[in-house]
């Protein structure tokens, strides 16, 4: 009898099927190393032998086993930040100093980058630097300090700390303009904090303080300059007031006396062409008694008061 025979007498399984299981086993186990998933947000380099052989997008995918390397790289936005403030000495950042359009002393700043790997040069991206990490220490970092300090050379200390918006804007283009040959996106760029030296910072501060005081004055004199031009406008509006009532007082007494000396016209007019109205007066005003004086003719003077 031949050990086949006797193996399957034994086990009831022929040398054959276990073979074939073992293999199975083996490629499903092969095929489950070599499966990868590549998650949104992520692309994959593949290559083979070191020559770059396809490019994978989200989704699952299956090398070849021993020949076939898979590089993955993160092409969500990432934040990456530059130098450090003064006073943070336990900060390993490397230390960013500049000088500004009017030779003062930057000693230091810190600024950050919000960025990603195109997508769609991934494989560029692979051939220029490999390693992810490696495009920001051999050209994002030199860039990145290069450009700063051009741009900070273009402002006066007072503009770097008033136009901070501007001049984040200007680093921004840039950086993109130097940074458009690598297959980076720039997504933006905020310059965090900048330190001048002590002695620009008390000037700066001196300087501030003075123009609050300027300010204060010139609010104070506006003020005055308006309870001025209030009493003013008072004053004349009063004395307007009382050259209208000095005015209508006067209109009031012209058109009495000219309404009298109408009536005393009507009046003598009307006792010169009529005699009767003249005794009828006398008569009037005689209060019954003979008067106490004669004229020299016998004639009775009347009191006609």
């Amino acid at each position: 009898m031949s050990f086949s025979s006797d193996f399957k007498d034994e086990t009831g399984l022929s040398l054959g099927w276990i073979v074939t299981g073992i293999v199975a086993v083996i490629l499903a186990l092969g095929v489950f190393m070599n499966t990868y998933t590549i998650d949104e947000g992520e692309r994959a380099v593949v290559t083979r032998l070191g020559t770059v052989t396809d490019t994978w997008n989200p989704g699952i995918h299956v090398k070849v086993p021993f020949i076939d390397s898979v590089h993955r790289y993160n092409v969500r936005v990432q934040k990456t930040t530059f130098g450090r403030l003064a006073d943070d000495e336990k900060s390993n950042a490397e230390n960013l100093s500049a000088y500004s359009n009017d030779n003062q002393i930057i000693e230091s700043y810190r600024l950050s980058v919000n960025w990603s790997f195109d997508p769609e040069r991934i494989t560029e991206a692979y051939r220029m630097f490999k390693g992810g990490d490696n495009i920001f220490n051999t050209v994002v970092s030199p860039l990145v300090q290069q450009c700063s300090k051009t741009v900070f050379g273009q402002y006066t200390a007072t503009t770097i700390v008033q136009e901070r918006t501007k001049l984040d804007k200007q680093l921004d283009d840039l950086l993109k303009e130097q940074l458009a040959k690598y297959p980076v996106k720039i997504i933006s760029v905020q310059i965090e904090n900048v330190d001048f030296s002590k002695t620009f910072e008390d000037m700066i501060e001196q300087t501030a303080r003075k123009k609050q005081e300027v300010e204060k004055a010139k609010s104070e004199l506006k003020m005055q300059e308006i309870l001025t031009k209030t009493a003013i406008a008072k004053a004349e509006a009063e004395n307007q007031a009382i050259k209208l009532q000095s005015d209508a007082k006067a209109y009031q007494i012209t058109v009495e006396a000219k309404a009298e000396a109408d009536a005393i016209k009507i009046k003598a007019e009307a006792l010169r062409t009529n005699r009767e109205l003249i005794d009828l007066t006398i008569a009037e005003k005689w209060d019954g008694k003979l008067p106490q004086t004669t004229l020299g003719n016998g004639v009775p003077m009347l009191n006609l008061k």
